[in-house]
């Protein structure tokens, strides 16, 4: 453990210099010149001097997340709007597929019964039979054709 006095000086300080040396250093301790209260107080005025930073940053996060969340919900209500159109479209078609089968069953069962009774009535007559039979086959066809 030198001195770091140099040999020039006094004794006395030699020896004082000798006595600070083994108590630590020339310099005190920092937790003796830095108390819990200090600290405290430098942490408070650090995060009043950071807080308007911190907020800005915060507030630009907070506004590009809202940007981003606008920017998906807005493609999702468009895909939705798709889909739900292309549902639509399809069920749109099914019905009309529909109300063309069940129309044309309405249309065959009228058709049969009229024929079924004008053939009853013209029981013993071919001829005629023979024309509801003919005329019950251009219904048929037309049926098929137009509706």
């Amino acid at each position: 453990q030198g001195c770091v006095w140099p040999e020039f000086c006094l004794p006395e300080l030699r020896g004082g210099c000798a006595k600070m040396a083994s108590s630590g250093g020339l310099l005190p301790r920092a937790k003796d010149l830095v108390t819990e209260e200090d600290v405290k107080h430098w942490v408070v005025a650090a995060m009043q001097a950071s807080m308007p930073e911190v907020m800005k940053e915060c507030r630009e996060v907070l506004l590009f997340a809202m940007q981003e969340h606008k920017k998906v919900l807005a493609e999702q209500t468009v895909l939705m709007r798709q889909t739900i159109e292309a549902q639509s479209a399809s069920m749109i078609r099914t019905l009309e597929v529909q109300g063309g089968t069940v129309a044309r069953l309405i249309a065959f069962g009228g058709l049969s019964g009229i024929c079924s009774f004008l053939w009853r009535d013209l029981q013993g007559h071919r001829r005629a039979q023979y024309g509801v039979a003919a005329g019950y086959t251009l219904g048929v066809f037309g049926i098929i054709c137009w509706i």
